[in-house]
């Protein structure tokens, strides 16, 4: 009698694999990317976002066109090309994969990061993200039993290679506008946080020795200073000021090339931040587990290597202290991301497969993006907004919705 196979050959290139990404991720904050966010799918789509919404979406201070997504997903493109595994493909469910994305990243901006940050907080020392993952697994975990119910989104297609080509291609375009943004030529409809910039609790925008906000403010012994004398944010306030997350980057050369080679790393590899968990649960299969193991693993050695390393709850970058916030927004997005098929990473490196589904999924991201900064729903370093909580009562009961409708009678 044969025993099952819980671990293959597979799960030591995804714990390498993983622990490449994790390396990767902290090493990019080292050179300027936000705090625990080396690489955080979630953010840095919403920053993409933000370079096109600005202030109407209350996005000025989360706007920059992040090279590492655009080179995640042109080096998946790349890697497939190469490989023979470049597949037009689509037509599955496409108005629920948006839907699903959507409500991805809403509940993502709510804890603060994806699934893939959740592991990067916690390999930098942020506590909080525990009570994230746990929301995880616990979302993984029902959708699981959804999946054992018979919900299906449906066989994705072949389709015509123009539509397989429409997520590279957006990719490419964002690349272009990222290289006129780098060297100073971008046209006036995109929106750049500036670089280094921090904004005080008052709402002044401060820059090295200048004010950019209010208009013709100025310092004044460490105080920001209106035109006709008023003090906007004191002193105090101003030395507190975190910086604003779009203002935190690493130099572009070294963003990009980053982007490529994780794109490249992770379509080889087929590393989900999800599919580990759904797998161990569903049928007791461990090879993608190894991947998220690596990412801690990596991440952890880096930043203690690096000093980046932060025990503790209170004091952690771009992150919260509410922990059922936390855990309610993670199951949220776990529970999506599951009926998904996969982690957003996995989703960019899809789509760079020539997967229009995965490409649709991106897209609804990029849409929950807008209107959780639009709407004021995203949370702050002080906590979660008034209408979170409402807001992922609505999204739970949006998912249980699909989950019903798409479900296959098995006769």
């Amino acid at each position: 009698m044969s025993r099952h196979r819980v671990v293959g050959p597979s799960a030591w290139i995804l714990g390498a694999a993983g622990l490449v990404i994790g390396v990767g991720a902290a090493w990019l904050v080292s050179q300027g990317n936000p705090g625990n966010m080396g690489l955080c799918i979630a953010c840095f789509n919403r920053d993409i976002t933000g370079a096109f919404g600005g202030a109407w979406a209350n996005m000025g201070g989360v706007a920059y066109l992040r090279p590492e997504i655009l080179g995640l997903l042109l080096g998946a493109t790349a890697a497939s090309f190469v490989t023979s595994e470049f597949r037009p493909r689509g037509g599955s469910s496409i108005p629920l994969r948006f839907v699903l994305g959507f409500v991805f990243m809403l509940s993502s901006l709510i804890f603060l990061g994806c699934t893939v940050r959740a592991w990067l907080r916690l390999g930098g020392g942020d506590l909080n993200a525990l009570y994230g993952i746990a929301g995880i697994v616990a979302g993984v975990m029902v959708g699981v039993v959804i999946l054992k119910q018979g919900f299906n989104l449906g066989r994705a297609k072949v389709t015509s290679p123009i539509v397989g080509w429409i997520g590279p291609a957006i990719m490419a375009v964002l690349l272009v506008l990222a290289f006129m943004v780098a060297f100073g030529s971008a046209p006036g409809f995109v929106t750049t946080t500036p670089a280094g910039a921090k904004a005080t609790a008052e709402g002044a925008v401060v820059q090295g020795d200048s004010v950019l906000k209010p208009p013709g403010g100025t310092l004044e012994d460490g105080a920001v200073v209106a035109e006709d004398g008023t003090v906007i944010s004191p002193a105090e306030s101003v030395a507190k000021a975190p910086p604003m997350p779009g203002g935190r980057r690493a130099p572009f050369a070294i963003s990009i090339v980053a982007g490529v080679a994780l794109g490249v790393v992770a379509q080889r590899s087929r590393f989900c931040s999800i599919g580990g968990i759904r797998d161990a649960v569903l049928v007791r299969r461990y090879d993608l587990l190894f991947g998220v193991a690596g990412l801690l693993v990596g991440a952890t050695v880096a930043n203690l290597l690096l000093g980046q390393y932060n025990l503790g709850f209170v004091g952690q970058p771009i992150a919260h202290t509410n922990a059922l916030g936390n855990f309610a927004a993670m199951g949220v997005a776990g529970l999506s991301a599951t009926m998904l098929g996969g982690c957003p990473f996995r989703q960019v490196i899809m789509s760079g497969e020539g997967d229009a589904d995965a490409t649709v999924a991106v897209l609804g991201m990029f849409a929950g993006a807008l209107v959780a900064h639009r709407f004021v729903i995203a949370s702050t370093g002080a906590g979660l907004s008034d209408k979170a909580w409402p807001v992922m009562a609505v999204m739970a009961v949006v998912l249980l919705v699909i989950a019903f409708a798409k479900r296959e009678r098995v006769a």
